[in-house]
């Protein structure tokens, strides 16, 4: 019966990170596609201007004198690691919403409190790569002049710290998944994810991404 309801909630943690994923990648092909758009009609103006004024002379595509050296292996595997940041953080937004539906139910049905318990220490662990490839996504600074950045960066390592230190207390029996104190900290967390969605999402699309 347990292992029913694991297989229930990792089902209904994957819809919720997919759910939450496919708009996303839409909304930034479909930017991309009119960015292309405008580019390929700004582009030949440009490039003609640009000829007559070094006496008609054109760059040879692929030739670009101010092009940066050639990174290194692993500034190349840090760059591709940062990129798996989006992908890699929708297990975290997903398990520990999840895991305090789990709770809910676990007061009524105490059959529910291994469920609650296994998706606590899941997302405990999923909150550590998620925010270290965030790390890696914003670079190492810790502070900056991108107010966003910076909020986005330390909330959600925050998140990560309180996260594994809930999930490592549930597993060493230290907390019982069905006490107070786990379903305060995991509204907490859940609600902060909230924020740290918000975050995220004013970084790829402004600030005002949500207005009305």
């Amino acid at each position: 019966m347990v292992l029913n309801r694991i297989i229930i909630a990792l089902l209904a943690a994957l819809a919720f990170s997919t759910a939450a994923f496919s708009p996303a990648v839409a909304h930034r092909d479909h930017d991309a596609r009119a960015a292309e758009a405008v580019q390929s009609e700004t582009i030949p103006e440009a490039d003609h201007s640009a000829g007559e004024a070094d006496g008609g002379h054109h760059a040879m595509p692929g030739m670009d004198e101010s092009a940066e050296a050639p990174k290194g292996f692993f500034t190349k595997l840090i760059d591709w690691l940062g990129r798996t940041h989006p992908m890699i953080v929708h297990f975290t937004l997903a398990l520990f919403p999840t895991a305090l539906l789990a709770m809910v139910a676990a007061r009524r049905r105490t059959e529910w409190n291994g469920t609650a318990r296994f998706l606590v220490l899941v997302a405990g662990i999923a909150a550590v790569p998620a925010a270290l490839l965030g790390w890696f996504a914003g670079g190492f600074a810790l502070a900056g002049d991108d107010s966003l950045l910076v909020v986005h960066r330390w909330l959600g390592t925050g998140i990560a710290i309180v996260g594994t230190g809930l999930a490592l207390s549930v597993w060493q029996g230290w907390t019982a998944a069905s006490s107070r104190f786990a379903f305060a900290s995991v509204i907490i967390i859940t609600t902060a994810l909230a924020v740290q969605g918000w975050y995220g999402g004013a970084l790829v699309h402004g600030a005002d991404h949500l207005a009305w």
